[in-house]
């Protein structure tokens, strides 16, 4: 999972890329990355770190242009190295930038297919096979005449039949345009938005990043559809792909967005708020004083479950906001050291008192546990933990980090067996009915809560993936 940006305009792009990337943040902490294209040359600036840190005041003379793309990192594939962070650019036919937000689940099919092509690959990024394989098609198509709209849009049809997996992709392209595409399940999610003045066209991961800018929201892509705006702000849209299933990640809904996005017209925080209300139907009316969010995605649903029941919600752990999201971090020693100095408590708020404690999503178990004996060396009574989504029991290979079984404290373990585990006085998930109804979009990818993968794979590919990722890490 990353976060992606592109913007088209007559006016130089990098102060709104920047302030786009700040808005995407959330999304990837590992690296991140802006490419712009000033009409004759590629201007490039890339580097582990977060945003604020990579960027300086210097940049914005440097990275001058009118049509852009930035990234933000979260290594699901390929090593956090700065030679995998994105954008990607190349130089035949034409100038090439690109950016993706996603997973292939056929990158060793790609490089192949590549390599029989004379075609290397540099990085361990899936990225650069997607681009490899556009760049290999464009210039088929395109032969020794100028490249065309035509010829991109060709290309990229071609590059989706080739490519499987999750995939949201601004490309710009040399002399045509800025060009989005989304796979033909519509896993990932990309929105296209505009200024007042229609002279500024974005392609943004979500909303938020073109709220922050002042522009308007105009649609979110559609599942296997390309549009490209080109340099007289032309606007064209194709279905290239062949749709048969949408599949959604719930997971966007559940933790990974910002509350204040909307994703293919539903309120990311209108479906929290419908999940905490799920939850509070599952509650078996324990006795309790209190319900405390564990901070911060979860207070959403936190809230809404609190007024369903009728008991106060309180502040009861305050995050320390110049934690990142322990979730992504790339290792589970960082996680657990991040979590000592994350989150402290309110001790008024819990000691001797009975609490419900609503998370997001209870993942590797890492954060629960912890803020438990926390909440427990605080003073609490009782520590009943509550789950918006239901147990997490299969990798995802879409990307999102979790690509093993054995790091899923909910593979192959009762709900028992796993409050033994986390220490808690009970848990309660949330179901897989209730997520669905909270969500109201039809086709949700589901695929970690009920194994049920929508992008038709070889039984071997979750071991090889795994082992690919386990590699990865270990070195």
């Amino acid at each position: 999972m990353c976060g992606i940006i592109g913007i088209i305009s007559t006016k130089d792009v990098y102060s709104n890329l920047y302030v786009g990337l700040l808005a995407l943040q959330h999304r990837g902490q590992d690296a991140c990355g802006v490419c712009v294209h000033d009409g004759e040359d590629m201007h490039v600036k890339r580097d582990v770190g977060l945003v604020r840190d990579v960027f300086t005041d210097n940049d914005a003379g440097r990275l001058s242009g009118k049509i852009g793309i930035g990234h933000v990192r979260y290594t699901t594939a390929g090593k956090n190295i700065t030679k995998n962070t994105q954008p990607f650019k190349v130089r035949m036919p034409v100038d090439i930038i690109m950016a993706s937000n996603g997973n292939t689940i056929n990158t060793e099919e790609l490089v192949d297919f590549l390599w029989d092509n004379n075609i290397s690959m540099h990085t361990t990024s899936d990225l650069e096979a997607i681009l490899g394989v556009f760049k290999f098609e464009l210039k088929k198509e395109a032969g020794r005449s100028k490249v065309t709209s035509e010829h991109v849009f060709n290309a990229a049809q071609k590059m989706m039949n080739r490519v499987r997996g999750s995939y949201s992709l601004v490309i710009m392209v040399e002399g045509v345009g800025l060009l989005a595409v989304r796979d033909p399940y519509a896993i990932k999610p990309l929105v296209f938005g505009k200024s007042g003045d229609g002279k500024n066209y974005v392609f943004a991961s979500e909303s938020v990043a073109i709220d922050v800018l002042g522009y308007k929201a105009i649609c979110d892509v559609k599942a296997g559809e390309a549009i490209l705006v080109d340099f007289d702000f032309n606007v064209t849209r194709r279905i290239i792909g062949n749709v048969t299933k949408k599949a959604h990640c719930m997971f966007e809904f559940v933790y990974f967005a910002r509350p204040d996005s909307v994703l293919d017209h539903v309120s990311v925080y209108e479906a929290r708020l419908e999940l905490g209300r799920e939850l509070a139907r599952k509650w078996s009316a324990k006795e309790i004083d209190t319900v405390i969010a564990a901070p911060d995605t979860s207070r959403t649903a936190a809230l809404a479950f609190a007024n369903e029941i009728g008991v106060n919600y309180r502040e009861g752990l305050i995050k320390n906001r110049y934690i990142g999201r322990t979730f992504i971090m790339p290792s589970d020693v960082q996680r657990k050291d991040a979590i000592r100095i994350k989150i402290n408590p309110i001790s008024s708020e819990i000691k001797g008192k009975k609490i419900a404690l609503v998370d997001d999503s209870i993942v590797r178990g890492t954060t629960a546990k912890k803020t438990i004996e926390l909440l427990r060396s605080a003073g609490a009574k009782e520590v009943h933990l509550l789950s918006s989504c239901p147990p997490i029991i299969k990798p995802c290979i879409y990307g999102i980090d979790m690509p093993t079984h054995e790091e899923l404290i909910a593979h192959n373990r009762s709900v028992d067996e796993i409050d033994e585990l986390l220490g808690a006085d009970s848990l309660t998930y949330q179901s897989i009915e209730g997520l669905e109804r909270a969500i109201p979009i039809d086709h949700l990818c589901t695929a970690c809560i009920s194994g049920k993968y929508p992008i038709p794979m070889d039984g071997g590919i979750l071991k090889r993936i795994a082992e690919k990722r386990k590699k990865e890490k270990e070195d």
